[in-house]
């Protein structure tokens, strides 16, 4: 498996791990009150220990040369020094290391700001639209809407010269009003780009309360906002990149395919929780039929874990749906944890990620090859 390579040692040949991904859940704690929030943030309140961190980032850094640290939650900033702790380390042991951080944003104050720059962290801020949608799916914890909070931090991200990328969770409510947050990320001046993220039937999302779109809301109005896009940035506007867009123009232009949807299937993948516990991705924390075993185990083999799970090697030709479709190298398959939230199963591919694909694949297609390389 690509996850595996070949070591020779004098007492024969093992396997070794190839990590490229990991994910710290640094607190479970969240100012927010996210109606969909698959790790139902907010309704506990632990935080990652420095032990915990450090035993995974040296885990993964005896295993792999380069590979990047996600720090995710809840709220990952509700336990900022946790963060800072883990990225002194890593500078200090002169690792190739890259980090991104994902927030709500709403704790993005001047200083706060100063102090992720000065760290160097790239930063995804979540939004899923303007005030009349966004507060309904994100209230804080008291119910209030966290919308112009989230602009005032992206706002104060903008005044220090510091760039982001919004996601978006596509709900009901948030698809029908794309072309809008497109609108809003083109106001802002900072968005570099914008990644729409299916809503997963998990956690919070499975109550029922809130809605997925339906194949025909997703055409339509992912077209919509790329066309809005399109022609704010042909009006001297700023470009908005959508992430999956700019990812299949790469696949195009280098003749790559893609046989996996992500790390997690190939178990490139570590995603820990504050007391430890190992997932292949963060969606999936919690969940028995995932569970890899616990970091701080000293016997803890991440490749010895994976070996025999259903979802390991999970590869596009083997996806019921997947094998006529003539876009399958290029999409992968589809999101684990989606596919598993929706069918129980893994060896399906979720409706809404098809679609979501086939949608960028033509519009890529139909805006001409040649604009692959701008």
């Amino acid at each position: 498996m690509p996850t595996l390579v070949k070591v020779k040692k004098q007492d024969g040949i093992v396997m070794a791990e190839i990590i490229k991904m990991l994910i710290l859940r640094v607190t479970d704690a969240c100012n927010l009150s996210c109606c969909y929030c698959y790790a139902r943030g907010g309704e506990s309140k632990r935080k990652m220990s420095w032990e915990v961190a450090r035993r995974a980032v040296d885990y993964v850094t005896a295993r792999s040369r380069h590979f990047k640290i996600q720090f995710s939650g809840g709220e990952p900033l509700l336990n900022l020094p946790l963060i800072k702790k883990v990225v002194a380390y890593v500078q200090n042991c002169n690792l190739a290391v890259t980090f991104q951080l994902q927030t709500n944003g709403t704790l993005l104050s001047p200083v706060m700001v100063r102090e992720l720059k000065k760290m160097g962290l790239a930063l995804g801020v979540s939004l899923d639209g303007l005030p009349d949608v966004n507060d309904a799916l994100r209230p804080f914890a008291g119910g209030k809407g966290s919308t112009l909070a989230t602009i005032q931090g992206l706002q104060n991200l903008a005044a220090e010269g510091v760039k982001v990328g919004l996601t978006a969770v596509l709900t009901v409510a948030s698809t029908s009003q794309l072309p809008r947050l497109v609108e809003l990320a083109a106001y802002l001046g900072n968005v570099h780009g914008l990644s729409l993220d299916l809503l997963r039937s998990l956690g919070r999302g499975r109550e029922g309360q809130i809605m997925a779109p339906n194949v025909g809301l997703i055409r339509r109005q992912v077209r919509a906002a790329l066309e809005r896009a399109r022609d704010i940035a042909h009006l001297g506007g700023p470009v908005i990149k959508f992430r999956e867009v700019e990812r299949l123009k790469y696949l195009l232009v280098h003749g790559r395919e893609r046989q996996h949807y992500c790390y997690a299937t190939t178990g490139q993948s570590l995603a820990v929780l504050p007391d430890g516990a190992v997932y292949p991705c963060a969606s999936l924390g919690g969940l028995p039929d995932f569970y890899l075993g616990n970091i701080m185990d000293p016997n803890f083999s991440l490749s010895e874990a994976v070996v025999g799970e259903p979802w390991w090697g999970r590869k596009v030709m083997e996806i019921k749906g997947c094998q006529d479709c003539p876009n399958r190298t290029l999409c992968g398959g589809g999101c684990l944890a989606r596919a598993y939230s929706y069918t129980g199963r893994v060896d399906v591919a979720y409706e809404g990620d098809c679609e979501l694909r086939k949608v960028f694949v033509e519009w890529i297609k139909e805006n001409g090859f040649a604009s692959l390389h701008s």
